[in-house]
């Protein structure tokens, strides 16, 4: 992490004078975004929720919010294991077993890599309709996000068979899941969820983009760069991701149409925008459980 910010640093520095590009960036922008990153973290919440409540029904909206994004800032102090540490360990303790929190947890995090592949294929048809031949980084992403999640869906459906192998006997915590099956309706669900809330962040990240070229047709771009290095963030490998998903976002964007500085400065932009809504999440649930609590 401290090399990639480093190196993040040095080109920022090494290109200062287009930094100047952030005064592009209006008010009524940033307020839009703020409020469609919202709306984000309510359906990312509701994505999340929908399978645990197959075995925990009386979890609550706001409860599990609030839990979750205790998650997300342990996650950032450790990465990949701090935020399903405080889930777990909390649900625990409401009577979730580990088999139930993991089959649920698998369930939400494909359902929502399904959703970024169809979003990146419908933008790409698009694109490929309105300007032509796209660049073939983005024919070469598209096709590896949508194998990626046709591989997560086909082994997360082969899943429970696969853990009825002798091989597997040795280890309950796998063996166990043998005996769980996704309801379709809970996986239409989420998938719907999951689908709204990637349109919402490739809006954001349209308008980020768009604001600072100037460039109507970089909307769908910049939209589509975000459905496009959405596997990324779906495991956290430094805490918060931080350097990771700044270099990615920025490395394609200057493979599609963009230069490294814009691709950093959005990155940061919505780092910024989806922290400050999270915030603005977790103040609005404890305002709401206090004044419903007995």
């Amino acid at each position: 992490m401290v090399v990639l910010l480093a190196a993040m640093a040095a080109h920022v520095w090494m290109r200062r004078e287009e930094v100047a590009d952030l005064q592009r960036l209006s008010l009524p922008i940033l307020l839009v975004t703020l409020l469609l990153q919202f709306l984000v973290q309510l359906l990312v919440n509701e994505a999340l929720l929908l399978p645990l409540q197959t075995y925990l029904k009386q979890l609550g909206f706001w409860e599990f919010f609030i839990v979750r994004t205790g998650g997300v800032f342990a996650g950032s102090l450790v990465p990949v294991a701090g935020g399903l540490a405080v889930r777990l360990t909390y649900l625990r303790r409401r009577g979730l077993t580990y088999l139930d929190f993991t089959w649920a947890t698998i369930l939400s995090n494909v359902l929502a890599l399904v959703a970024a592949a169809a979003l990146a294929v419908v933008a790409t048809g698009i694109l490929w309709a309105v300007s032509g031949t796209p660049p073939a980084l983005i024919l070469w992403l598209s096709v590896g996000v949508l194998a990626l999640s046709v591989a997560a869906q086909t082994v997360f459906q082969w899943l429970p068979r696969l853990a009825r192998h002798r091989f597997f006997e040795r280890w309950p915590w796998v063996s166990g899941i043998s005996g769980y099956r996704a309801a379709r309706g809970t996986m239409i669900s989420v998938f719907t969820l999951s689908l709204a809330r990637h349109a919402l962040n490739f809006v954001t990240f349209g308008l980020l983009y768009a604001s600072i070229s100037r460039l109507p047709g970089d909307f769908l771009i910049g939209g589509l760069i975000y459905t496009l290095t959405s596997p990324f963030r779906i495991v956290n490998l430094t805490p918060a991701n931080l350097g990771i998903n700044e270099w990615v976002v920025a490395i394609v964007g200057q493979g599609v149409a963009f230069d490294v500085t814009t691709g950093l400065i959005v990155a940061l932009v919505f780092r910024g925008i989806s922290f400050l809504a999270q915030v603005l999440g977790v103040l609005f649930a404890w305002a709401w459980l206090a004044s419903h609590s007995p």
